[in-house]
């Protein structure tokens, strides 16, 4: 007998074994994988993450919060973390039981019907496909005008977006694993600057503030400069409902991540999490060092205003870095999310070309003819509108009415069993879902309702889009559906060509 020390070890193969696990799961839910599985559980963490991006949000919105509410715009994010958080639980719980590209497409069509589902996926489609050239063209933007660029000179705003949208095609091409790592690298960057600037903020300006904690208070309007009406204070949630959007990407990602039903809630909900908690101190940190209230609301870019009377322009090369970085992690995150939900409604014939969409990479196992299309399609956008208004508007209306079909099609959802170590919500799962139903129909109205500019330019938009949606079901998909030939292969007729 050999002495127990040098026993030899049984040799494991936990990552084979996890492989496999991932691969037969997926094809009890109908599909071969074809996509390469590579992300873990910080990749699933960062790609929501960098999606949500408070860095780009903030940096984008906090010029209306602030507007509309003054200080105690603090409090507006504090009700949209609440609300969002509802919904992050739904998708959450959802993941554990559909772990697949498409995500809400898949869900809704496998818990009421393929006809839901594809409303619901384009509405989530308008979302990226109109949120992801606005991104680029945000960061073109700060970094046209940082660099001090000739407007009339050949890199303007517009060609540098497109050579933004290219880059990141690039990286796409490359595979899942380039673009996580790029992405991964993009979200510490973020988050070591963003803890960076609000520690610093807090530690000099934290409890030295000439009015102190009571500024929070504050609710000053800047158009009537009295406190804040409930309509102005409403508005002001927008800041918020903006920002705190995306942690669904984890989810859309899931057949290239280990172990999803496991790891895709869990980064869900930590994204949101750790998004909104972030933000609340990142807000709470510049809205103490405020010099001057009527300075910083009359600003065109309130958060360098803040730092440039407290430090010059000193910091200003360091917090342009960060925001750029923020930003083009949350355009490779957009362009992720973007692509797989096409692939995933082109692997079912849920749209035209369909056959050409789903085709993969044979080598970077990744949705190649995809992004190809979603290069193209933002490329052309970019440059052929004038006001990216246009579009950009549709994608925050788009994606909260997509919640909301997510969430109507999760009461019709399975209960999950806690003994099998997934996440679930138990006995709370209808209440949950209720009240986050009534949040996106709130924060759906605020988007649409009112009007800054008296244009509804986010209802007509949105509508066009629907639209254009609602002609391409009853002229293609429809006759697709009830021939059995589209739609996830549960739904299928057993005749039906698959």
């Amino acid at each position: 007998m050999k002495p127990e020390g040098l026993t030899k070890p049984t040799p494991r193969h936990d990552g084979l074994e996890t492989e496999a696990h991932d691969a037969q799961d997926l094809r009890t839910l109908g599909y071969a994988p074809q996509l390469k599985r590579s992300m873990g559980a910080f990749s699933s963490f960062a790609i929501s993450f960098s999606l949500i991006s408070i860095t780009t949000g903030i940096f984008a919105n906090f010029q209306l919060g602030i507007r509309q509410a003054g200080p105690a715009v603090i409090w507006s994010w504090s009700v949209v973390v609440v609300g969002q958080l509802l919904v992050a639980l739904v998708i959450a719980e959802l993941s554990t039981h559909y772990p697949l590209s498409g995500y809400g497409y898949q869900w809704s069509s496998r818990l009421v019907s393929p006809r839901f589902g594809y409303f619901v996926g384009w509405l989530l489609l308008l979302q990226f496909l109109t949120g992801f050239p606005g991104v680029c063209n945000a960061l073109a933007e700060y970094m046209h005008g940082f660099l001090q660029l000739d407007p009339d000179g050949w890199i303007t705003v517009p060609r540098l977006t497109v050579l933004i949208i290219s880059a990141i095609a690039l990286i796409h091409i490359g595979g899942i694993r380039l673009a996580s790592r790029v992405n991964d690298v993009g979200v510490t960057a973020e988050i070591a600057g963003s803890v960076l600037i609000t520690v610093v903020l807090l530690a000099l300006f934290g409890f030295a503030s000439e009015r102190g904690f009571e500024v929070l208070l504050d609710s000053t309007n800047f158009d009537t400069g009295r406190p804040a009406t409930i309509g102005a204070f409403a508005l002001s949630l927008l800041m918020g409902a903006w920002c705190l959007t995306g942690f669904e990407a984890a989810a859309d990602l899931a057949e290239e991540t280990h172990r999803p039903r496991r790891t895709v809630p869990r980064a869900v909900i930590a994204s949101e999490l750790s998004s909104g908690i972030g933000g609340f101190f990142m807000l709470l940190a510049f809205i103490l060092a405020i010099s001057s209230l009527t300075q910083v609301q009359e600003s065109d870019v309130p958060l360098l205003t803040i730092l440039r009377s407290r430090f010059g322009d000193r910091l200003i090369v360091a917090a342009m870095l960060i925001v750029f970085v923020s930003i083009f992690a949350c355009g490779v995150a957009s362009m992720a999310a973007t692509t797989r939900l096409l692939f995933s409604l082109a692997r079912d014939n849920m749209l035209p070309l369909s056959g050409l969409l789903k085709r993969v990479h044979p080598a970077k196992k990744s949705p190649v003819y995809a992004i190809l299309v979603v290069w193209l399609v933002s490329s052309s956008v970019v440059l052929g509108l004038e006001e990216l208004g246009l579009i950009t508007s549709i994608s925050a209306t788009a994606g909260y009415l997509g919640y909301g079909g997510i969430i109507l099609a999760s009461l019709r959802a399975p209960r999950g069993r806690a003994q099998d170590g997934r996440f679930t919500l138990g006995r709370w799962r209808v209440p949950i879902a209720v009240a986050a139903l009534v949040w996106t129909a709130v924060v759906a109205g605020a988007l649409t309702i009112p009007s800054l500019d008296g244009s509804h330019l986010a209802a007509w938009s949105t509508l066009v889009g629907i639209g254009v949606g609602t002609v391409l079901y009853f002229t293609l998909i429809r006759r697709r559906i009830a021939r059995g030939q589209a739609g996830p292969p549960d739904s299928r007729k057993p005749h039906a060509e698959q």
